[in-house]
């Protein structure tokens, strides 16, 4: 969809801007342009005066989130970690104060971000922090349609017209590029009937997995050994050979060829995760990494706290950082990471997780923009039960009927997994889903998200 010119006045009192937040001193000045009233407040708090009425709260109240991230280069890991730890905090206190005041009732908060998301498909490189201020935000959308907009700007030329007719469309989730607005949705993904065997597994190279103690870890190294022929695997997990079935996967792998390593290493410490590399050796070289490690925490927004969206946070982000850090001059010719859908459709619930996620889908493109391999595989909901899915009884799964994803079998995802490699995409959402209950939802304010690709599964680890 394209931006009118001179749209600014789109919509609930353009003409008067309420920015709150850190960061707010760029997007005023450019707003400024558009001759307008600008009220800005360092914070909530201050916007939110005890003495302010439910009149003295804006329509519409201007949340940013500019501050570019961390660079590429092997200093800046650390930063990003950080700078990623720091905007979700931000973000989560920010929403937990306005959801908390029923002044905002009627109110909507615009979280504007730029580059937080690729629009255009190889053409953004996506801001990873700011990536996961839009997961987290998602989720809150899906716990409390109609209070919140996210608009990613590419710049901030011109950013009244385009805050202005973005909040207008209606939708909650716009990305501005050039003249145009682009909303999220899924398409349907072309792959090959049966991707052939060697897609990119070498055989003489060692592939490492993380969360292998968890049940798709355990099917992925399968995979890769009994179809792709890989004779060395390095499964890395917080308990090891120690691990519920690890002796079976171990003499499984080992009686079809493959050598079998555990390591036991939280792979959010950098130093152990360096010592895991670098013990692996020289004649089975690292080639592949498969990213699965990852815990839950749920939780609605308003019950999140910092440690709990760390808890989540750190296995998901911090573990790719170093990874994608550590591994940059290998020349790998895999690098997959297991996110989940609940970051591309924003669940409910699970705002810390679909943060986590999102993060990842945004590291895969910015791999992909260096020529590294990289590809975020936004799962679905696996029939295979884990400990992050055990949990999950009859009513769980009636409700994600009701909304169209069913799960798929082990052979399914394994087969969506290898399909993955087939194409030049650095995001793709593997999900089996029923498309006419998902179209049925897709509404402004319910399922951002019109239509399902050909794909499945969600992470565990």
């Amino acid at each position: 969809m394209s931006i009118p010119a001179g749209s600014a006045g789109v919509g609930p009192d353009h003409a008067h801007w309420t920015i709150v937040g850190p960061g707010g001193a760029e997007l005023r000045t450019a707003l400024e342009t558009s001759g307008g009233r600008i009220d800005d407040y360092d914070g909530m708090g201050a916007l939110l005066r005890p003495d302010a009425s439910a009149a003295d709260v804006p329509d519409l109240v201007l949340l940013p989130f500019l501050t570019e991230s961390a660079t590429d280069s092997v200093a800046a890991a650390d930063d990003l970690v950080s700078a990623t730890r720091q905007a979700t905090h931000r973000a989560l206190d920010a929403l937990q104060v306005w959801l908390a005041e029923e002044r905002c009732a009627d109110s909507r908060l615009v979280v504007v971000t730029r580059g937080a998301v690729a629009a255009v498909a190889g053409e953004d490189v996506p801001d990873a922090a700011a990536a996961a201020v839009w997961g987290l935000v998602r989720s809150a959308q899906a716990e409390h349609p109609d209070r919140f907009v996210l608009v990613d700007l590419e710049n901030l030329e011109w950013a009244a017209e385009a805050i202005g007719a973005a909040v207008a469309t209606g939708e909650p989730q716009l990305a501005v590029r050039g003249g145009g607005a682009y909303a999220p949705r899924l398409t349907r993904a072309l792959v090959p009937v049966a991707p052939p065997r060697d897609v990119v597994w070498e055989p003489d190279g060692s592939v490492l997995i993380t969360g292998a103690s968890g049940v798709l870890g355990g099917l992925v190294a399968r995979h890769v050994v009994a179809r792709h022929g890989v004779r060395s695997v390095v499964l890395v997990s917080r308990r090891g050979r120690d691990a519920a079935g690890a002796a079976e996967l171990e003499a499984e792998l080992a009686d079809i060829g493959a050598r079998v390593v555990f390591e036991v290493c939280d792979v959010a410490d950098r130093e152990a995760l360096a010592g895991v590399l670098a013990r692996i050796p020289a004649d089975r070289p690292l080639c592949g990494v498969v990213h699965a490690a990852g815990v839950l925490d749920d939780g609605l927004v308003e019950a999140l706290t910092p440690e709990r969206v760390d808890a989540v946070l750190r296995p998901k982000v911090d573990g790719a950082v170093y990874l994608d850090e550590l591994t940059r001059d290998l020349d790998l010719s895999a690098f997959v990471m297991f996110s989940s859908a609940a970051a591309t459709f924003g669940a409910a619930g699970q705002g810390n997780y679909a943060a986590a996620n999102m993060f990842l889908d945004a590291l895969a493109a910015r791999r992909r923009a260096r020529g590294l391999a990289g590809v975020s595989l936004a799962w679905g909901f696996w029939a295979e039960r884990s400990d992050m899915t055990g949990h999950l009884g009859e009513v769980d799964m009636a409700r994600m009927a009701r909304f169209g994803m069913t799960p798929l079998t082990a052979d399914e995802g394994l087969a969506l997994f290898d399909a993955a490699h087939t194409t030049d995409d650095a995001l793709l959402v593997p999900t089996r889903m029923d498309v006419a209950v998902l179209r049925a939802h897709a509404r402004p304010g319910t399922t951002p998200l019109c239509c399902a690709t050909s794909s499945a599964p969600r992470p565990d680890g």
